[in-house]
């Protein structure tokens, strides 16, 4: 059942994509080129309507109740419709933040989902309790994850192909520990995405994309893959150690916080488009759009399987915590240093040409 349930995610999504292409154009429901933007064409915004309701479709079929997941939904689908909006008519980044807080509320009160601890951060049986910090620190996590994934949406198959394989880690974890629900729908949500990405990300049989996530798809795979990584690191049933989820959720987190930091210390909303990601920097550098995906996500898989690892042979949750920090401070650098790191890559990617 479920290798049939992950088929018709697949199918359904992919044949959604392409019925929507054309009332999405003739709706104004695109992306058009500018000079933040070189597509080079339009491009309908309809990635997340139809990962969402290629999932859904999927789940119909389900054996088991999914009453314990309507909070999911109903936050996937509210900020699926705010996005909508927003990709249509651009509302104000407060009015999406309002929105965010109160799927990130839905999550929590709503979902039962909360970080009560951080795990055993300071050592075994030592768990570093949130007390009443739990609420606040939990929505916080959630809109700020939410807004990585936003943020990540910078070249075709990037933030899609991430959440992708943060799905996968969570799913494949959720699998071996005993979940009963939740890894299903993950992989349901994870195969979806990959229909998406046959029409988002390059390749040699794509040139360019033919649909992008748009701020509608972002945003609710973004409150998806935050609700994922709540139910495999926090609460009685988790299957995770919370540093083992952060590893998972690394790159565009990382990503994030950084340019959120930057934007504040220049005196910039947090919330206003820059070229100062990461992979605007691999491209002063020299690297081709693919390379640059095809890296960032091998750096983002990489990351979720150092995690996932730790924690299957039970290294202690400090040592993970310790190279997660060592990982943020090298992520860091290359963003201060942002100019002199594209330098460095030009230049040995000119040595290497030339051997």
């Amino acid at each position: 059942m479920i290798i049939a349930q992950v088929f018709l995610a697949f199918a359904c999504t992919a044949i959604l994509l392409l019925l929507f292409r054309r009332p999405a154009i003739e709706a104004g429901l695109v992306d058009r080129p500018c000079a933040r933007k070189r597509h080079g064409r339009v491009v309908p915004l309809i990635g997340g309507l139809c990962i969402l309701f290629g999932f859904f479709i999927a789940l119909l079929p389900s054996e088991f109740g999914l009453r314990p997941f309507e909070a999911l939904f109903t936050s996937m689908t509210m900020l699926l419709v705010v996005g909508v909006v927003d990709d249509l008519i651009d509302i104000e980044a407060r009015i999406k933040l309002f929105f965010q807080v109160a799927a990130a509320l839905l999550i929590t009160l709503w979902g039962g989902l909360l970080v009560s601890d951080l795990g055993w951060l300071l050592g075994p049986m030592l768990p570093l309790e949130l007390g009443w910090l739990a609420l606040p620190f939990t929505v916080l996590c959630i809109v700020g994850l939410i807004n990585a994934v936003n943020m990540f949406d910078g070249l075709d198959g990037l933030a899609g192909g991430s959440v992708a394989i943060a799905l996968a880690w969570l799913a494949l974890a959720g699998f071996l520990g005993g979940g009963e629900k939740w890894p299903i729908l993950a992989l349901l949500l994870c195969a979806a995405i990959c229909a998406f990405l046959v029409f988002n990300a390059r390749n040699p049989w794509r040139r360019r994309a033919a649909s992008f996530l748009g701020d509608s798809g972002s945003m609710m795979l973004g409150v998806a893959l935050a609700w994922f990584a709540l139910e495999a690191g926090s609460g009685a049933t988790a299957v995770l150690p919370p540093i083992t989820v952060a590893w998972i959720l690394a790159l565009p987190v990382l990503d994030a916080l950084i340019l959120f930091g930057r934007r504040l210390v220049r005196r910039r909303s947090p919330f206003k488009a820059d070229r100062e990601h990461l992979h605007h920097t691999l491209t002063r550098a020299g690297l081709s759009h693919g390379q640059i995906v095809a890296l960032l996500l091998s750096v983002g898989a990489l990351w979720g399987g150092i995690g996932f690892a730790g924690a299957w042979f039970e290294v202690p949750e400090k040592w993970l915590a310790t190279g997660l920090l060592a990982v943020a401070l090298m992520h860091t650098l290359i963003h201060v240093r942002a100019w002199r790191f594209a330098a460095f890559l030009r230049r040995y990617s000119r040595r290497s040409g030339g051997r």
